[in-house]
């Protein structure tokens, strides 16, 4: 079942998505052409204003994605939990825990996916010399400056997790204030957005005290710049987002009032 919600989710962004993603691959391949396609690109007015024109709409549709993903990301889980939806997710048999991970994991997959399409929207835009891109010589030497430094890709990787866990403690901060604003009869909207500002005061309050405390002294005499370092980080931001999803998940069961 829970595969199902999966699907249900994913099939949502998809729908949402469809078009801007292509959108912005597309115009990021015209922008390289009325850009970078010619010697003297300002020759004509024309030229000029094929230019101007794609350019505003790409960063048009860059913007568009970037608005679009955040409401996709909040009013999932408040339509679908909190909201109209509701009523039918939370009669099916799977437990309330699930049904915000499930959220959660697509929250996560659209920023994932928005990273890639923006980040091959800017590759494709980018005045490449395509006979060297694709020459064998160069990834070859590519290849070999990497096994020489293996670490070099074990840090990444453990970089784009540390991300990847620190957009998970802000979406489940985001969950929580909206749950704890719907526990309320009246104004939950202006409710869940006081409800966020006073967790991020607590997680100052708290990061404050135990610095006060010298709690956190230890960290002072590591190498954040490690591998340890990179753990540590990892670690300690899934203790608030754990918390957050078992306090989140804990008001959409006992807690949850759909009136």
């Amino acid at each position: 079942m829970f595969g199902k919600l999966l699907k249900y989710d994913f099939r949502s962004m998809w729908k949402t998505f469809r078009i801007v993603w292509p959108a912005a691959l597309i115009l990021a391949l015209v922008n390289r052409f009325t850009l970078f396609g010619t010697t003297n690109p300002g020759e004509s007015a024309f030229g000029q204003w094929v230019s101007v024109i794609s350019m505003g709409l790409f960063i048009g549709v860059c913007f568009t994605l970037v608005i679009l993903s955040a409401v996709f990301v909040l009013t999932r889980f408040y339509k679908g939990l909190l909201g109209d939806e509701g009523y039918l997710m939370h009669t099916l048999p799977v437990k309330s825990w699930q049904l915000v991970l499930s959220k959660l994991i697509c929250a996560l997959a659209t920023t994932v996916v928005n990273g890639i399409v923006g980040f091959a929207a800017m590759f494709l835009m980018m005045p490449l010399d395509w006979e060297e891109l694709f020459d064998t010589e160069l990834w070859q030497t590519i290849f070999r400056s990497l096994t020489q430094h293996p670490d070099t890709i074990v840090y990444f990787l453990e970089f784009l997790l540390l991300m990847l866990v620190m957009c998970a403690a802000m979406f489940m901060t985001f969950y929580l204030a909206m749950a704890i604003g719907h526990l309320f009869s009246k104004r939950r909207i202006l409710m869940s957005v006081i409800a966020f500002f006073l967790l991020n005061i607590l997680d100052s309050v708290v990061t404050s005290s135990l610095h006060h405390m010298d709690a956190l002294n230890w960290l002072y005499g590591m190498d954040l710049s490690s591998h340890l370092g990179y753990w540590l980080g990892i670690l300690l931001l899934l203790i608030p987002t754990v918390l957050t999803f078992l306090v989140t998940s804990y008001i959409l069961k006992n807690k949850l009032n759909l009136e």
